[in-house]
C-alpha cells in the first residue's frame, strides 16, 4: 500500500518530546507529523516506547520535556478529559464496555459523554446511528454488548469513540486476541471507518496492520529510527536489524 503524502497542516505535532523515569530515559526526543485522514502505524521492538508515547499523547502522563500540539493548540499540559473535548479519542487493549447494555445503548451514552456537544437526545442518537452504520454492528443492534464476539466487542469499543466525533483517534493494540481471519475483516473495517478521522495505531500483528497502514513510524530505544510509506519502512535497513530480524 502506498502511503499519502502529507496534505495540510499536521492534526498531531510531536516535537521533542521525552519521557524519564527516574534515571531511565523511556523517550528521547521524539519528532512526528500526523495528517488529517490518515492511518497512522506505530511500530517497535518491545521496550522502543510506544505505550509511553500513546500515554503521553493521551494524557495518561506528562512528558519529562517536549511539546504536543493537536489540531494547532499545545495540548502539552492538558488532562485527559479536556483532550477528548478537543477531539482527541482513544481505545484500550481491553475492550471498555456496558456488558449488560446493549449495543445501542452503549453507543447512545458515548455520543451523551459529558463535555461534547451531542448532549440533547435526538443529537445522541443521531450521532449513534452513523458510529453503527459504522461499524457494521447493526444487525446486533440489539444484542447486549456482553453477549457479543471479541471482535465484535473490538468494533463497538471503536464505534463508541466515533460516536464522540473525533478527530484523531488512538487504537492501542485493537487486534489483541482475535483470530487471523477475524484480523484480516477487523482491518479491512478499520480502512472504512477511517474516511474521516485520523488513525493512530500501535499493533504487533505487522503483517495485518500493514493492510491498514499508511504512513508507519518506527520507535526503538525511544527514538524514531524511520518514518515513511510502509514500503520505505520495509526496505529500511536499519529497520530490518532492529525490528523485522
Amino acid at each position: 500500500m502506498s502511503g499519502p503524502s502529507p496534505r495540510g497542516a499536521p492534526i498531531l505535532r510531536l516535537r521533542g518530546l521525552a519521557k524519564s523515569f527516574g534515571s531511565v530515559e523511556v523517550l528521547r526526543g521524539v519528532d512526528l507529523d500526523m495528517h488529517e485522514g490518515v492511518r497512522h502505524l506505530l511500530i517497535g521492538p518491545n521496550g522502543a516506547g510506544k505505550t509511553t508515547l500513546f500515554n503521553l499523547v493521551n494524557g495518561g502522563l506528562a512528558p519529562t520535556r517536549g511539546q504536543i500540539e493537536f489540531a494547532g493548540k499545545d495540548i502539552t499540559r492538558l488532562s485527559r478529559h479536556r483532550r477528548a473535548r478537543a477531539g482527541l479519542g482513544r481505545t484500550f487493549q481491553v475492550a471498555s464496555l456496558f456488558p449488560r447494555l446493549t449495543v445501542w445503548d452503549n453507543l447512545v451514552l458515548a455520543a451523551q459523554a459529558p463535555g461534547f456537544l451531542a448532549r440533547r437526545a435526538g443529537a445522541a442518537r443521531a450521532k449513534a446511528a452513523t458510529a453503527l452504520e459504522l461499524s457494521g454492528l447493526a444487525a446486533r443492534r440489539q444484542a447486549l454488548a456482553g453477549a457479543l464476539a471479541y471482535g465484535q466487542q473490538r468494533l463497538l469499543e471503536i464505534a463508541m469513540a466515533l460516536a464522540t466525533e473525533p478527530r484523531m483517534l488512538l487504537l492501542d493494540e485493537p487486534m489483541a486476541g482475535l483470530t487471523q481471519e477475524e484480523r484480516i475483516a477487523f482491518a479491512d473495517r478499520i480502512v472504512e471507518l477511517s474516511t474521516t478521522t485520523a488513525i493512530l495505531l500501535i499493533e504487533h500483528d505487522l503483517e495485518t496492520a500493514l493492510r491498514i497502514a499508511e504512513r508507519v513510524t518506527v520507535l526503538n530505544l525511544g527514538a524514531v529510527i524511520c518514518d515513511g510509506t510502509p514500503e520505505e519502512v520495509l526496505a529500511d535497513p536499519l529497520v530490518k536489524q532492529v525490528y523485522l530480524g
